[in-house]
């Protein structure tokens, strides 16, 4: 077994997760967890990406020499390292763009990592993790509010627009963030922040089309925008 395999097992066992429960938080199946901490599979740079997505580790403790400082803690060092743990949730990013492209955000689109988000701040917004995706952002259609690549946290739930409220949703077969405008005479308009681009309008789909994913406008609703991210 060689040292990084262990200090992985040791960080595990010093949070007090099962294999299945660790291979849970990163999207890995149990065998794989196994294989990596006996030795028998290398650990590569998209793993170790994830393991530091999700779980408060300084990656560099697993290079160097000696215990890992989780496991090396004191006891009462540990239980403050394990709850610090459980508190973080991963959701996975996906290799979508809103704005411009092609599609909608379902679980057959590629997904190229993962974010923590506070356990606390997520129930605190009535959040379920199931839900959620990130994305990110094309173009300035948004500005200021949203830049060309900021990440945004969408939650999948929430179909149904609401005026006011900012949504990624497929018109025309491209993908979009807009903020939703109720109009009168049964229409949406979907805002932009920045002035050079003007409205569009359609028609409302009604809340049946809506929730079968069926909508005569050539309108759907992939999910409410409930965070933004910007990245430098």
């Amino acid at each position: 077994m060689s040292d990084i395999a262990k200090k992985i097992r040791e960080f595990r066992e010093a949070a007090s997760l099962t294999r299945a429960q660790f291979a849970a938080a990163l999207d890995e199946k149990p065998s794989k967890i196994q294989d990596i901490e006996t030795g028998k599979q290398r650990v590569n740079e998209d793993f170790l990406i994830r393991l530091a997505a999700t779980f408060p580790i300084d990656i560099g403790e697993l290079f160097r020499d000696g215990p890992t400082r989780l496991s090396d803690a004191p006891s009462s060092e540990r239980d403050t390292s394990v709850v610090q743990i459980q508190e973080y949730l991963s959701v996975p990013r996906y290799d979508v763009d809103a704005a411009a492209g092609s599609g909608s955000l379902v679980e057959t689109e590629i997904g190229t990592g993962y974010y923590a988000f506070n356990r606390k701040w997520l129930a605190r917004r009535g959040l379920a993790p199931a839900n959620l995706a990130v994305i990110s952002v094309r173009g300035d259609s948004m500005k200021p509010d949203l830049h060309d690549k900021d990440l945004i946290l969408l939650d999948r739930s929430q179909i149904i627009p609401t005026d006011g409220d900012v949504y990624v949703l497929r018109y025309s077969g491209m993908l979009f963030v807009k903020r939703v405008q109720i109009v009168p005479g049964n229409c949406i308009s979907l805002i932009s922040k920045n002035p050079d681009f003007h409205p569009i309008n359609v028609p409302m789909p009604s809340s049946a089309d809506v929730t079968k994913d069926v909508i005569t406008t050539d309108l759907t609703f992939i999910g409410r925008v409930v965070a933004s991210m910007h990245e430098w």
